[in-house]
């Protein structure tokens, strides 16, 4: 009988190493997440549960370190893009939003620990924390409470948004601003990568700054997380810098490069997005399959009713679809040189953004689904198919929204010029 392996991941495509990573996440989070998950959607504030379990992912099974250096203490993972979907995929199966606490973990910090622009004194330096024994967890603060999507609609608007500003000062970077909604900002995060301009209102992509800023520095207080609709275990807040001093050698890279670096971070969050997707469609395959195996409506099982096995059909097909496109494309980041690219290129940018709203939308269309033919039961706590329908809205609204995902792509397959 096919189960949710019998969907489509090319096996030559991935390692031996990732794919037994995969198989020890999917073993912890049955063992260790699933029986407490329902508390865990309670634990918004204090992350009293949280943050143990973010230990033994991040510190524990080696997530923090895959991407560092063998140098600073890391596993080197030579293939980031596939990493990211296996991991993201399984993650987000048992929880999305534990699945984006554990990747935003890093996510900030790609463009200086992706070859072949590493930067190996910051690696060196902040290496050991996270790959030391205590957990130790980074945030990308990027949105702001004014601009919004502006900063990741890099193509039109240039970042001539962005409030959050760096002044050298000497030696030292000077920031002030304000970020809301970060991953794992509130009292989780430790390390903030923080999306900065060194000249208000400029388009110059050499004013576009990524700098590094723990969260014990002078000057840096966070607010109280947001209660949301869903994806509880990952904690937002409001970030602000007043006056905040941190090393010069804390810019990621310099004018020109910490733009160009961060854009394959972006299209590695777009990969992961939908990688995400495809991990709650497999729960809900999974339990929309045992739900309607085990109901008898009529003298047979509900899935032996022609509207029923509609339904049924359909959410494999989303699944199906939507992990055939997301594997081409991880293949073809992968793989970039073999199209005449660096993986940095922001077409890859653009092309990822129709992926990240296709599985957006099939992901919200496998929910409903489910949803409507289990009736109460699905809008009920005890089957999780309304967590991950509280879950996975969320997703579509991130990295500039369905808005900005359908531009962006239409730019790249349209060449549109004023949009």
């Amino acid at each position: 009988m096919p189960t949710i392996d019998d969907f489509v991941r090319p096996k030559e495509w991935v390692s031996d190493f990732v794919v037994e990573m995969g198989k020890v996440l999917r073993r912890w989070g049955q063992e260790r997440y699933v029986p407490i998950r329902q508390k865990v959607d309670e634990d918004w504030r204090e992350h009293e549960l949280v943050e143990p379990l973010l230990k033994e992912v991040l510190v524990d099974l080696g997530i923090n370190a895959a991407f560092f250096p063998a140098e600073a203490g890391g596993t080197d993972m030579p293939e980031p893009a596939t990493f990211i979907t296996v991991i993201a995929e399984e993650l987000a199966r048992i929880d999305s939003g534990f699945a984006t606490a554990t990747l935003c973990s890093v996510w900030g910090l790609l463009p200086i620990l992706l070859p072949p622009h590493r930067n190996m004194e910051l690696c060196m330096e902040f290496g050991p924390k996270f790959c030391g024994d205590e957990l130790y967890v980074g945030c990308h603060a990027m949105t702001e409470p004014a601009g919004g999507a502006d900063i990741e609609n890099f193509g039109r608007m240039k970042g001539k948004t962005i409030q959050t500003t760096a002044t050298l000062d000497g030696n030292e970077w000077v920031i002030q601003g304000h970020k809301i909604w970060p991953t794992n900002s509130g009292k989780v995060g430790d390390l903030y990568a923080v999306v900065c301009t060194t000249k208000k209102g400029s388009v110059d992509p050499n004013d576009f700054a990524l700098i590094l800023v723990p969260a014990d520095t002078k000057g840096v207080s966070v607010g109280n997380p947001y209660q949301k609709a869903g994806m509880n275990a990952d904690m937002n807040s409001d970030v602000w810098f007043d006056e905040v001093r941190v090393p010069k050698r804390y810019r990621f890279h310099g004018p020109g490069d910490d733009l160009k670096y961060w854009k394959r971070a972006i299209t590695l969050g777009n990969i992961g997005s939908a990688a995400m997707c495809v991990g709650i469609m497999k729960s809900v395959y999974e339990i929309v399959k045992r739900f309607t195996s085990e109901r008898i409506v009529g003298g047979k099982a509900l899935k032996e009713h022609s509207i029923v096995a509609d339904m049924l059909c359909e959410v494999a097909m989303l699944i199906e679809s939507t992990s055939a496109w997301m594997w081409t494309y991880t293949r073809e980041v992968e793989r970039s040189q073999d199209y005449g690219r660096e993986p940095w290129d922001e077409r890859f940018v653009l092309k990822t953004r129709g992926l990240a709203l296709f599985a957006n939308n099939a992901v919200e269309r496998a929910c409903s689904r489910a949803m409507d033919f289990m009736g109460s039961y699905g809008y009920a706590r005890e089957f999780d198919i309304e967590k991950h329908w509280r879950d996975q809205k969320v997703i579509g609204i991130w990295m500039g929204g369905k808005g900005l995902k359908t531009l962006e792509n239409a730019r790249y397959w349209y060449d549109l010029e004023t949009l």
